[in-house]
């Protein structure tokens, strides 16, 4: 494996420590509205747009249930969480370093996040790295999401990288498998939602996916306990 010529980059729960925020709403809705919920059923939904969340949560609860409402309120809640925090979402450790060294090496890279754009900028704001991405992909920007290739190709396109020698690293499962299918090396980052809370009363989750750390990296070409120790690896292949 030689040097990477270019690095892209998932956002929830990889740059940001938004997936625990999110699922903190997910959590409030489940108790909301009665139906289970738990970190592996959360971490299926993980990197998908939009409509593939809706239909995500309707293949784990069935049809009859009003699952579009349901995705509403946890919106609305994760607005609510993140206030209640001040704004702030937390930046992931290792990130700025990261970051710092891809420019002084001038290695490109780009940030490629099933999120809409404002959400993307109101998140880099809260976190003082507005200008730290000059190139984004996002989820409104692609008909297809995760596991799907089409938004690391596009971002690997704003950058002019071949797939070949490009490094994408990502927290969830459907990012790691849409990495592999565009020909990227996968990376994945391990987030840690296993200490979270579980809601086992109300609608049952008909199909549990196994969503575990052993599961995506067993799927991942790299795996990394945190984003710190990419620079060290990059480094070793200079």
């Amino acid at each position: 494996m030689g040097p990477f010529q270019a690095v892209l980059f998932d956002m929830d729960g990889l740059i940001f420590d938004s997936e625990r925020l999110c699922y903190k709403a997910y959590l409030r809705a489940a108790r909301a509205f009665g139906f289970q919920m738990n970190p592996a059923l959360y971490m299926s939904l993980c990197g998908r747009i939009e409509h593939e969340v809706v239909a995500g949560l309707r293949h784990a609860f069935g049809e009859d249930k009003d699952v579009a409402t349901w995705r509403e309120y946890i919106k609305k809640q994760k607005t609510a969480v993140r206030m209640e925090q001040n704004g702030r979402v937390g930046k992931k450790k290792g990130l700025l370093e990261l970051l710092s060294y891809l420019q002084e090496r001038q290695i490109p890279y780009a940030l490629a996040s099933s999120s809409v754009r404002p959400l993307i900028d109101e998140y880099m704001k809260a976190e003082y790295l507005t200008h730290a991405f000059p190139y984004i992909m996002d989820g409104t920007q692609v008909e297809n999401g995760k596991p799907d290739p089409e938004i690391f190709l596009k971002a690997a396109a704003l950058i002019d990288a071949d797939p070949a020698h490009t490094l994408v690293l990502e927290d969830s499962h459907a990012g790691v498998l849409a990495a592999n299918a565009g020909g990227f090396t996968s990376g994945f980052v391990f987030d840690d939602l296993t200490n979270m809370d579980s809601v086992t009363e109300g609608y049952p989750i008909l199909d549990q996916p196994e969503g575990n750390r052993e599961t995506i990296r067993r799927d991942a070409v790299l795996s990394f306990d945190s984003l710190a120790d990419v620079v060290g690896f990059l480094e070793v292949l200079r």
